[in-house]
């Protein structure tokens, strides 16, 4: 199944919060694709690759860790224009 997912370019924050699908890219472990970024701490927003579901994960990568944070990437990108998103 393809994952067809809408580019959010925040402006007062100058950052891709999700990609455009042509710059997605799948994580090293083959597990995640890349779909965005918040700027900070080199954390990344993810979704699984092996399953249907769109959750999204927040990637620490200090800790190597991933801890989910939206259930759809819609959700994500409103949560961060409520500014209600905690990382």
């Amino acid at each position: 199944m393809e994952k067809i997912i809408e580019p959010y370019y925040c402006e007062d924050a100058q950052i891709d919060v999700i990609l455009p699908a042509d710059r997605f890219y799948t994580d090293p472990s083959g597990d995640y694709l890349v779909i965005g970024y918040p700027g900070v701490d080199g954390i990344e927003f993810r979704l699984k690759t092996n399953v249907n579901d769109m959750t999204v994960y927040a990637f620490y990568p200090i800790g190597q860790e991933h801890i989910e944070i939206a259930q759809t990437p819609a959700e994500l990108v409103r949560k961060w224009k409520e500014g209600i998103l905690v990382l």
